[in-house]
């Protein structure tokens, strides 16, 4: 079953405390709210308070416990429900020992395997997000926690926007659910660290172990709200308890300039000495983001009920201004995808090494639109590439780059691609997906991270080349384009792959076809001046004399001449193609052949995608000579039958 149990640590929770109940009331699975009440000595653990000047004054509770009537409506719930929440206290007067102490309080009741999660009192979920989590936990059995962003308030109106600044950074914020076993013990709250005792005596981080990554929840809208500093009672408990002086003068004059913002920014650290970073402050509403909680004229909070419908917009917005991932998950065959799917709308495809690498994905782009019907498509890529795409019935949109292959990280052009593409598609994307094999000499994965795109996926490179490492700009790494498809599908993904025609190209190849005479075998023969036809020419006039293969001549403009001398020397047996057909006529063409030898872009990329074999050429055999391909070639016909 998974049932999950919460567990939330209060002191003077109020107002925020009242909403947990009726999320968790929605929910429709076994759950179990446990509440540690009460203050926290500054020991141990929570020594840090004190070190900087923080106290517990008499008036910032009573007898140990809430003074802002938290108590109360804890034991309201608590006698409401007597089986699903449960409240924990020091007796009356008397403190926690830290926090460690407070969080391990509940463990010994929780006899049972679960989600556990821990839910702050000013940490607002709603239950579409904690049901989709569990779910994410019941399809991937092998987690066992799982990490968050958060939109973090300062302000009833006012939200951190910034990425590994103050209030997000990814390397140790924001875990918050672990697959509980009895028997599992907190090493510390702030991190939160829960541990696993192992056979070898040693203890399991489940935080470390395998966890749900930012990026992963992220893609199933699970971004919470943290209203940390919304009100300026709490601001006036952190001044006390943390220490942090002049609080709520500072947050009163952060209220103030946040007014006046409009669509900019404030730099927290203006108003918030305690912080050292580049945190920046927006409103709620320019950074995407509805309030689940907001006061009314006279001050007084209410909850909102969520728009119905997860999406994953807020958390683009957060992320596309991000840095590098800090974690990245290689993808092992088999395993279930990393993340959910349903909420991806929009996907960006980069492909900028040519039409040979447009036609060697075009499995890819069909498996990708297999796996996401509803997801608009957009592909990055070269000029040459436009008369495939022209033919591609799964791309919604392309954009074309100029060539960017060989160039220096920091050259200049590839500065200026990287600035448009951040400018023009900062936060266009919920994925992108790189899938080439190689080194990315294109640097295809670092425009991935220009867009902000939350999960990017990549062939694994292994190593920095020229100074360039493009496994650092990805999320999700796989050996294969195939282990990239196991992260969007629970079936076998199949990028094998295909040649696009249009029904003018099929006539026109059709039409060409019939000049010539029936035979057994039709062999395409690639033409290239650049590298020459001496031997294909003799392969041509020895093929002919067999009588069961047609040649077809293919190849580009420079190669007219030569193929027009073959053309003559072999007489019926050739059919010379070579600037007859545009290219969705050439692909009509190569797709209706048995074979392929020779070379020429963009006839040898089209067979390599139609899966010709290629008979006795290629990179393999180096520069065979015409009787070897001619023995090649008669040994793969005798294999085959009529």
């Amino acid at each position: 079953m998974l049932p999950v149990h919460f567990l939330t640590i209060v002191l003077n929770g109020d107002p925020f405390i009242r909403y947990h109940l009726e999320v968790f009331r929605q929910l429709p699975f076994p759950w179990h709210w446990h509440v540690v009440e009460g203050v926290a000595e500054q020991v141990r653990d929570s020594s840090w308070c004190a070190q900087r000047g923080g106290r517990v004054p008499q008036d910032l509770h009573r007898d140990g416990r809430s003074s802002d009537g938290t108590s109360q409506y804890l034991d309201r719930i608590a006698a409401e429900e007597p089986g699903r929440v449960s409240v924990y206290r020091k007796p009356p007067g008397m403190f926690w020992q830290g926090k460690v102490e407070m969080v391990t309080a509940p463990l010994a009741a929780m006899t049972e395997d679960c989600l556990l999660w821990q839910i702050d009192a000013d940490e607002l979920w709603t239950a579409e997000q904690i049901t989709r989590a569990r779910r994410m936990f019941l399809d991937s059995p092998s987690r066992t926690a799982a990490l968050y962003l958060c939109h973090f308030f300062v302000g009833p109106s006012l939200v951190l926007d910034r990425l590994d600044q103050y209030g997000n950074y990814r390397a140790y914020e924001w875990l918050r659910t672990w697959r509980y076993r009895p028997g599992d013990f907190w090493h510390s709250h702030v991190p939160p660290r829960l541990m696993r005792p192992q056979p070898d005596g040693s203890d399991l981080e489940l935080g470390a172990a395998n966890p749900f990554l930012h990026e992963e929840t992220a893609a199933g809208g699970l971004v919470f709200q943290h209203f940390a500093y919304a009100t300026r009672e709490q601001v006036a408990f952190k001044e006390i308890y943390y220490g942090y002086d002049g609080a709520v003068g500072r947050w009163d004059a952060l209220q103030a300039a946040g007014r006046a913002v409009g669509n900019g920014t404030l730099p927290l650290r203006d108003f918030f000495p305690w912080v050292t970073d580049a945190a920046t402050v927006s409103r709620a509403e320019h950074a995407m983001v509805e309030p689940l909680a907001r006061p009314d004229a006279e001050g007084t909070w209410g909850f909102v009920p969520p728009a119905r419908g997860a999406s994953t917009a807020p958390a683009v917005a957060l992320l596309r201004n991000s840095g590098p991932a800090v974690r990245r998950r290689t993808l092992v065959p088999g395993e279930p995808p990393p993340f959910p799917t349903d909420l991806i709308r929009s996907v960006g495809v980069f492909l900028p090494d040519g039409v040979g690498g447009v036609l060697g994905a075009s499995g890819v782009l069909r498996e990708l639109r297999r796996a996401l019907p509803l997801a608009r498509i957009t592909v990055f890529a070269t000029p040459d590439a436009e008369a495939a795409f022209a033919l591609c019935p799964y791309v919604n949109q392309r954009v074309t780059l100029p060539p960017l292959k060989g160039r220096a990280p920091d050259d200049a052009l590839v500065t200026a691609v990287r600035q448009e593409i951040g400018q023009q598609f900062s936060g266009a994307f919920d994925l992108t997906i790189n899938p080439h094999r190689g080194e990315d000499a294109s640097f295809a994965n670092r425009l991935m991270q220009d867009t902000g795109a939350p999960l990017r996926l990549g062939c694994r490179v292994g190593r920095p080349v020229r100074g360039y490492y493009a496994d650092a700009f990805l999320t999700h790494v796989a050996a294969t384009p195939a282990g990239l498809l196991g992260a969007l599908t629970t079936g076998e993904p199949d990028p094998a792959t295909e040649v696009w025609t249009s029904p003018a190209g099929e006539r026109a190849a059709a039409a060409l076809l019939a000049e010539g005479v029936p035979a057994r075998w039709r062999c395409a023969v690639g033409l290239s001046a650049s590298v020459g036809t001496g031997s294909l020419s003799e392969l041509c006039r020895r093929l002919a004399v067999r009588g069961d293969t047609a040649l077809i001549l293919v190849g580009d403009e420079a190669a007219r001449g030569a193929a027009a001398r073959i053309a003559g020397e072999t007489g019926s047996a050739c059919l010379n193609a070579v600037g007859r057909l545009g290219f969705d006529g050439l692909c009509a063409l190569l797709r209706r052949c048995d074979l392929f030898v020779g070379t020429g872009a963009p006839a040898e990329d089209i067979a390599v995608a139609a899966r010709l074999p290629m008979v006795g050429t290629g990179p393999e055999h180096g520069d065979p000579t015409a009787e070897a391909m001619e023995s090649a070639i008669a040994a793969w016909l005798a294999d085959r039958a009529w």
